[in-house]
């Protein structure tokens, strides 16, 4: 097991919308911002979510923490609850998993160039059966990528024609945001917890 290794903390904080994971900025309250002076001054963010997205998000002083689950090469997962703009209909959830599945190709964005995603995992939530023996319309997802790029999400959801509404991180690896800590809260990482991120 590589951590929890001795004098370093490890966090887990429900990131509210709204803060950004930056340690300055001009315009809007940081992650950072939202911790007590209990904890350590120079705690680094683990990875990163969009000023809009809310959730899962991992705080420590442990640089080998830090770098191994942020490298491109450790492939960790991310899942995310993702509510769409538009309701998806059965046959529509089919052709999306399927995409995601075989790995899409992203155009470029405005501060990102091209790119083609590594073969992703998609849910779909309240689907229930029809009359007609099909599934329902569905605007809820769970989306489990092995990357983290630039936007991804929201690129991917859009190469799918659809829009995200709002997206939430709810796992990292085999560790599951806490819901018992309300947006803004956050709280140290248990040894088991911390394991878990080490069997990634």
């Amino acid at each position: 097991m590589l951590f929890p290794r001795s004098g370093f903390t490890y966090l887990m904080m429900n990131k509210p919308p709204g803060a950004v994971c930056s340690s300055v900025s001009d315009r809007s309250r940081t992650v950072l911002q939202l911790l007590d002076h209990d904890v350590p001054p120079k705690l680094s963010i683990v990875g990163r979510l969009d000023k809009d997205t809310s959730g899962l998000l991992l705080l420590s002083d442990d640089g080998m923490f830090v770098h191994t689950l942020t490298i491109p090469e450790s492939h960790i997962t991310k899942t995310y609850h993702v509510w769409l703009s538009t309701p998806v209909s059965p046959a529509q959830q089919y052709e999306y998993t399927r995409r995601c599945r075989e790995g899409l190709f992203l155009p470029p964005c405005e501060k990102a160039p091209p790119f083609t995603a590594a073969p992703a995992q998609l849910e779909w939530l309240g689907v229930l059966p029809s009359d007609l023996g099909c599934g329902s319309s569905s605007s809820e997802c769970l989306l489990t990528i092995s990357e983290g790029k630039f936007h991804q999400v929201k690129r991917m959801m859009e190469e799918l024609g659809n829009q995200v509404a709002a997206l939430e991180r709810i796992a990292i690896g085999s560790l599951e945001l806490d819901k018992k800590l309300a947006p803004g809260q956050y709280r140290r990482l248990s040894s088991e917890e911390l394991e878990k991120l080490s069997d990634f």
